[in-house]
């Protein structure tokens, strides 16, 4: 009899201990409705929706080169799971030098790109952006766009949100944005 309840008792602790999967593509909904995700949940990309962000992607606006390196990550925070796209970048002017370089930062920088979420258009997907003068305004959201013949184009603009934290020594005029503001054009290498 106590074999029995404890093989009861085991199956039921693994049947409540299964992990609920979220598709990615799900998230949005959660996100727009403000619909809590459960503990334990693991919001993954079960349709590899990712997989047409992942890889290298080169390109030019003002005047300077832009390459980023996009990757995709498993996240875990306050036991959800998640499934994120990051973006490390080299940007250099005319002339090869180099602007700003964040492809040998580990993962939790701040400079690192972070993804945020996938929209439901499924070929968007929006990441939040802190640059070296993130106090001063120097971050927002990033957008990127796949498009073409096998999503070999991608459209990438920052929304600047523009924050300045309290206490930050910041100049009186607004800071210089690093990332396009405007839409720019990448092709995969």
């Amino acid at each position: 009899m106590k074999k029995l309840l404890l093989i009861g008792l085991i199956i039921l602790s693994t049947l409540n201990c299964k992990a609920q999967i979220i598709p990615i593509e799900e998230y949005i909904d959660y996100r727009d409705n403000e619909i809590e995700i459960p503990d334990g949940a693991y919001i993954k990309d079960v349709n590899n929706l990712l997989d047409k962000f992942i890889g290298t992607w080169e390109g030019t606006y003002n005047n300077k080169t832009y390459k980023f390196y996009i990757t995709e990550i498993t996240k875990s925070y306050l036991e959800i799971s998640e499934d994120k796209l990051l973006i490390r970048y080299k940007i250099t002017d005319t002339d090869g030098n180099v602007i700003e370089n964040t492809t040998a930062l580990p993962s939790d920088n701040t400079l690192v790109i972070k993804g945020r979420y996938l929209d439901k258009s499924k070929y968007t997907y929006v990441f939040y952006y802190q640059g070296k003068n993130s106090d001063c305004g120097q971050n927002g959201d990033v957008f990127i766009s796949v498009y073409g013949t096998n999503n070999t184009k991608m459209k990438l603009f920052l929304q600047v949100s523009g924050e300045i934290w309290s206490g930050a020594d910041c100049p009186d005029t607004p800071i210089a944005q690093i990332l396009p503001t405007e839409q720019m054009e990448l092709i995969k290498q």
